[in-house]
């Protein structure tokens, strides 16, 4: 029996593309596909699915959103990730949830099928772009804890800009969410980020995860 998959990204295009390179394989069958979370969602409860191929950056619910429901509701399913962001904090955020692989979009066909087939085994596979650089990025480091407090230097409002930034929200989203204009949204971004002396997502998401931000089913 082949392994049937549901491919979840907002973009048809890709969406075609991918399912034109897995159907040439015998063992695989795309049985269905999603553009938005909430679909995806609904896409679980109707097929029966061996393996989510999960674009993390989705209109209605994020990937980190879906995998947690997805996961909650079918244990046995194998997620594999599918993104842009080579990085490696979003990869250990869903490895925690639960994934079993996560690849880049600019990998080769050939890696995304073996990320599928060693998932649905219940196997775990990295990306060999972002094996590379997880390991390169413990060699020699010391961490350090001296962050104690940190946390309570954001106002609440700046703590939930800073976990939906975190899950990977544009501003346009962030602000749809909370019901503020995306200049405001951009003010509390460049004011956390230099309370918390950070230069970018990666490190913002590092500090998220640190400080418990990222919660299953949130936000």
């Amino acid at each position: 029996m082949p392994i049937r998959i549901l491919i979840a990204d907002d973009h048809a295009v890709f969406r075609s593309g991918l399912k034109s390179l897995l159907e040439n394989e015998p063992d695989l069958e795309v049985v269905a596909e999603a553009g938005d979370g909430l679909a995806t969602v609904k896409a679980l409860n109707r097929y029966k699915i061996d393996v989510l191929l999960l674009d993390l950056s989705m209109p209605k619910m994020s990937g980190s959103q879906v995998a947690a429901v997805a996961l909650k509701e079918i244990p046995d399913l194998a997620i594999v990730v599918l993104t842009m962001h080579e990085d490696e904090y979003y990869m250990k955020e869903l490895f925690k949830i639960g994934a079993k692989a996560f690849v880049l979009k600019k990998s080769t066909g050939t890696e995304l099928i073996q990320a599928i087939r060693v998932a649905s085994r219940g196997e775990q596979f990295i990306d060999p772009a972002l094996a590379g650089q997880v390991i390169s990025s413990y060699v020699g480091h010391t961490p350090t804890r001296n962050k104690e407090g940190r946390l309570d230097l954001l106002t609440p409002r700046e703590q939930e800009v800073c976990k939906l930034l975190a899950f990977g929200h544009t501003n346009a989203e962030i602000a749809a969410k909370l019901f503020i204009s995306e200049r405001t949204v951009e003010s509390h971004r460049t004011n956390l980020l230099g309370k918390l002396d950070l230069k970018g997502r990666a490190e913002l998401v590092r500090f998220a995860i640190d400080y418990g931000l990222l919660k299953l089913g949130e936000p």
